[in-house]
């Protein structure tokens, strides 16, 4: 059974990016008078935008390749019947690297300021602006000791190019399984798989140091990474079930059972308290220290963006508390893609206090002009996934595990 991406679903992820863009240029009309501090303009605000929906997208469709592969390694049976979904989520991955890459080509090209460490007057000695922090980092950062950025692009052109390269390895591997059938590949698959799981350890809290720790280049936590990375981790599998979902509400992937859904509900319920688990350590162990250069960008969030601060904090650990414990909750496609969306939301929102309050300090605010960039981007990603589902069919064949994942109860 195949799906068809019709006009109607077509239309839809036309109107989010149609009612994203309205909502953005209401919003730049709204605030054509809103009073930024220095150095943190209009043009600051929307590069920032682009960064944090950048990021958070190609997040989305990262999560999505980690849980693939995860499930190679582990030789799971259970996400079998649904793997098309994973296969199609991860073709976004070139294009949110893209996005990224603009972003710090920009940069570099002195379109906006969102990382200090790219202004050349911070390395010399001899200038005003020069900081002795920054100048012991050079070579984290850049080939020579001015701000060339050599070295980070290093770092992001060889990690999302293996990263990338994994993803379109193994849905290929995926389609050739199909014809060939015989356990060949899948062998080579798990292998392969393996291999990623060693390069996204390090890729990807090398990422989320270069991309989003460095935008405050005087702090650093050793738990950040694995913040940012369950986050994403999180992300991936909601985008997942809200899918799944919605496919099913076409009278489509029948094979997949209450047990599947129930998996899938267990790993929400699951990395949501992983990532409130993470976000406390890292805020409970910074604030007890009290150390001075780690407790800088606390002070500033909660200085400025309180509410949004916790809000999105105790929203992501206090749902599924209350509506996931159950076990039969976890089953029921309306309640799970209620809770998802939600969370999913505030997962934006946690991206955004990550992003705004360094870039922007105070006048940074989550607005029409966020909401609408959001939703463009959502638009636009829908409307690739959905594209890639429609490109091949929902089942796949001559998978080794293919029935024991289609009798999967529990």
């Amino acid at each position: 059974m195949e799906y068809t991406f019709s006009s109607k679903a077509k239309r839809f992820t036309l109107i989010l990016i149609a009612s994203g863009f309205l909502l953005f240029g209401l919003g730049l009309t709204l605030d054509s008078n809103y009073q930024y501090a220095e150095h943190t303009g209009l043009g600051q605000r929307l590069w920032a935008d682009l960064l944090g929906n950048g990021f958070f997208f190609f997040g989305v469709s990262f999560g999505a390749l980690f849980f693939l592969a995860l499930q190679y390694v582990a030789e799971a049976a259970y996400t079998i019947v649904y793997k098309r979904i994973l296969e199609a989520i991860i073709t976004w991955l070139p294009i949110g690297a893209a996005v990224i890459l603009v972003v710090l080509l920009a940069g570099f090209g002195h379109q906006h300021h969102l990382y200090h460490w790219m202004d050349p007057n911070v390395y010399d000695v001899n200038h005003a602006d020069f900081d002795e922090i920054i100048s012991h980092k050079a070579h984290y950062f850049n080939f020579g000791s001015g701000a060339d950025g050599g070295f980070l692009l290093l770092r992001f052109f060889g990690f999302m190019g293996a990263f990338i390269y994994f993803a379109m390895k193994f849905k290929k591997r995926s389609m050739q399984e199909d014809v060939e059938g015989g356990t060949k590949l899948h062998f080579k698959n798990i292998a392969m798989a393996a291999g990623f799981l060693v390069v996204f350890g390090y890729g990807s809290s090398v990422l989320a140091w270069d991309l989003i720790m460095s935008l405050d280049v005087h702090w650093f936590s050793t738990l950040f990474g694995w913040y940012v990375f369950a986050g994403i981790w999180i992300s991936g599998i909601i985008m997942t079930i809200c899918l799944l979902i919605y496919l099913q509400s076409q009278g489509l992937m029948s094979w997949v059972k209450k047990g599947h859904i129930h998996d899938l509900g267990k790993w929400m319920f699951a990395l949501s308290f992983l990532w409130t688990y993470l976000w406390f350590a890292q805020y409970m162990l910074i604030w007890y220290a009290d150390i001075p250069e780690e407790v800088a960008p606390y002070i500033a969030r909660l200085r400025d963006y309180k509410f949004e601060f916790f809000a999105m904090m105790l929203v992501n650990f206090i749902l599924p508390m209350l509506f996931l414990m159950d076990a039969d909750a976890k089953k029921r496609k309306g309640l799970l893609l209620v809770i998802g969306i939600i969370i999913f939301f505030t997962h934006w929102v946690d991206l955004q206090m990550l992003i705004i309050p360094s870039t922007m300090k105070e006048a940074g605010k989550i607005g029409f002009v966020e909401f609408g960039m959001f939703l463009m981007f959502l638009g636009a990603f829908l409307f690739v996934v959905l594209r890639s589902l429609a490109s091949k069919p929902l089942l796949v064949k001559n998978h080794p595990y293919l029935e024991e994942s289609k009798n999967l109860y529990h």
